[in-house]
């Protein structure tokens, strides 16, 4: 079962949920979606690959480096994870342009 952020609803023709029968690879599931909503495979794929902006989480753990080629479960719960937003990082230990920390008393 592949679910769908709130965020890609748009692009998935308002699916949450796509059932996906006899895939064994993370590939065979995305083209199966592919011929259900074009627009979200071309949202998570590209060039043959996974977007770099999009993580996949199956059965609650975000996928590394297999990419495509992952093996899937038949009963596997796959989750696409749209970037988060937020600022810049910055290194630990860095000064702030706030001033000296100041403690809660």
């Amino acid at each position: 079962m592949l679910h769908v952020p709130a965020s890609l609803l748009e692009a998935s023709g308002g699916r949450e949920q796509f059932e996906v029968e006899d895939a064994t690879t993370l590939r065979e599931v995305f083209s199966a979606v592919r011929e259900a909503a074009p627009a979200l495979y071309d949202r998570i794929v590209e060039d043959g690959d996974l977007r770099p902006d999009i993580a996949v989480a199956i059965d609650g753990s975000i996928l590394e480096d297999t990419g495509m080629f992952t093996d899937i479960a038949p009963d596997a719960q796959i989750y696409l994870v749209p970037p988060i937003g937020g600022g810049a990082p910055r290194s630990l230990g860095q000064p702030t342009d706030r001033g000296p920390s100041r403690g809660p008393w």
